[in-house]
């Protein structure tokens, strides 16, 4: 069910489509936008009705949206909604509509498939991965987050952040230690000197907002809803905000409150290692077609001996120990596994730098620091975080101890909220008890975007939800015969969810997928544009 597209399922491959803008063929409006509906129940700021959304063919935006012939168009939005007559900001949207008769149709899907700050624009092409008499029954949205892509404005704090030459993740010492405080601060200081006033305006519960703007200018009393990781927490803050709005939701991944965003950011750390050793495992399996060794610790020690040996000397001059780490994120995803596995064979084995940049340069930004700016914004401003430099660094060196792999990458890629320039609100209380039945999804064992533990507390956080337990798709599969896929599909097409049992465990365990076999691999292999997460 994968596709073939630009970058795979991504650190930051979503964030590549921020850099093509698209443009509008001429435009009409949408007749269900004309009759757009006020309100039908209480919320938050409910007397802002936006405009029509001017719909025209998607162009010179993603290959996908265009071979589906789907529309693109901005939905006008307050930057505060608290003065709703006040400055306008556009939020970019993609539409594909449904194809199925009139007594099939089911409304409207917004999927959101991504990391806070990352391009979802192009995820209306989500549904072509469910059959296509499941898929048929929605029109499915995607939409840029406010302050994101091609949503207007854009916010860019540096855009030279993420050059090649960015220093080693891993301190040796108390030099480098400094060395990368001071870059955080310098970031931190670099969006307060922007003057962006979207700055204090793109929380989640901003975004949430939007989204129920969204649902007003396309004319819709409810809307179906699937989130994957910051999507699905997205999800469950709209749900709250506006339970009676939402009719069928899938949360594939969720992050419970609590884990917004201090303790989410550490606890990627041990799932991120427990993959790698995975993805070293497997590496081994097929030692023949890898020649990376023929045990997983002998994997693991030429990872490290590259790490250590690309911090003294980048690979022709930037391709450095940074560079190393932030490929093999991408580990976290199986589909990516065979990509990975001969980039790292071609550079060891041949000297070959050519995978290894395809890879770098599809799924990381290095000339934009949009995906950073939005991530920090959204993430920093959301819930606190501390205060002090002596807690980030003794958390690090604790979880250094055990999940090395990734431990320093998470903790200087969220460093600029130590200093950010926006107060922090208090982490948003999650109440899904008046949401309807939902499914929620998760991936125990190579999903290392979400822990089990997360997905518990979400669970009882929303009393009419069933979750299904998996291993190995991320997010989850779309297939109607995998046990996972019917669940999904069959809740899609018709609105029933497995049984929900007593106590505070998993509702569905369904069996583990198979993992990819060996051999080939390209830069380009991964998923529907707009789907890739970032792990960070």
């Amino acid at each position: 069910m994968k596709k073939t597209v630009i970058a795979l399922v991504a650190v930051a491959a979503s964030a590549g489509l921020a850099a093509g803008a698209f443009y509008l063929s001429p435009a009409s409006a949408d007749s269900d936008s004309e009759n757009a509906l006020a309100e039908l129940s209480a919320g938050p700021e409910v007397d802002y009705v936006p405009p029509p959304i001017q719909w025209g063919a998607c162009t010179d935006v993603l290959p996908t949206l265009v071979s589906l012939g789907a529309e693109c168009g901005f939905l006008t939005v307050p930057l505060d909604y608290a003065d709703k007559d006040g400055e306008k900001i556009k939020i970019s949207v993609s539409r594909v509509k449904a194809t199925a008769p009139k007594d099939s149709y089911q409304g409207a899907m917004v999927a959101n498939l991504t990391s806070a700050g990352a391009s979802g624009v192009g995820q209306s092409a989500w549904g072509q991965l469910l059959p296509e008499n499941t898929r048929a029954d929605y029109d499915w949205y995607g939409f840029d987050a406010r302050g994101v892509g091609t949503s207007q404005p854009a916010l860019s704090c540096d855009p030279n952040v993420n050059a090649y030459d960015r220093p080693s993740y891993i301190p040796a010492n108390q030099k480098e230690i400094k060395a990368n405080i001071k870059l955080s601060e310098d970031y931190a200081k670099a969006c307060a000197d922007s003057g962006s006033p979207l700055l204090e305006h793109v929380h989640t519960t901003d975004i949430a907002k939007d989204l129920d703007s969204l649902r007003k200018a396309i004319g819709r009393p409810q809307l179906n809803y699937y989130g994957y990781w910051y999507g699905a927490y997205l999800g469950q803050v709209y749900s709250t905000l506006y339970p009676n709005r939402v009719r069928r939701m899938v949360l594939d991944s969720a992050i419970s409150e609590e884990n917004a965003w201090w303790g989410f950011n550490f606890g990627q750390n041990e799932p991120l290692e427990q993959n790698l050793t995975a993805f070293s495992e497997w590496v081994a399996k097929y030692d023949s077609v890898y020649r990376l060794g023929g045990t997983a610790a002998e994997v693991r020690k030429k990872y490290d001996t590259t790490l250590a040996a690309l911090k003294k000397k980048p690979a022709e001059g930037k391709y450095g120990s940074a560079t190393w780490n932030e490929i093999f994120l991408l580990s976290y995803n199986t589909g990516n596994w065979n990509t990975l596995a001969m980039a790292f064979s071609t550079y060891v084995n041949d000297q070959d730098t050519t995978r290894l940049k395809e890879i770098f340069d599809a799924n990381y930004p290095t000339t934009s620091d949009n995906l950073l700016a939005m991530q920090s914004a959204i993430s920093c401003s959301d819930a606190p975080w501390p205060a002090d430099w002596d807690t980030w660094l003794e958390e690090s060196e604790k979880s250094q101890k055990t999940a090395p792999f990734a431990t320093w990458v998470n903790t200087w890629y969220f460093a600029p909220c130590q200093s950010w320039p926006v107060k922090a609100d208090q982490a948003f209380d999650v109440d899904g008890s008046k949401a309807p039945p939902t499914l929620m999804l998760i991936d125990t064992t190579i999903d290392a975007n979400t822990e089990y533990s997360s997905a518990l507390e979400v669970r009882k956080d929303f009393p009419k939800a069933v979750l299904v337990e998996s291993s190995g798709s991320v997010p989850a599969d779309g297939t109607s015969t995998t046990c996972v896929g019917g669940a999904l599909v069959n809740y899609l097409k018709v609105g029933t969810l497995p049984d929900r049992v007593e106590g505070d465990q998993t509702d569905v365990v369904c069996p583990a997928n198979d993992l990819p076999a060996p051999g080939g691999g390209t830069a380009g292999t991964g998923a529907v544009p707009g789907f890739a997460p970032n792990v960070n």
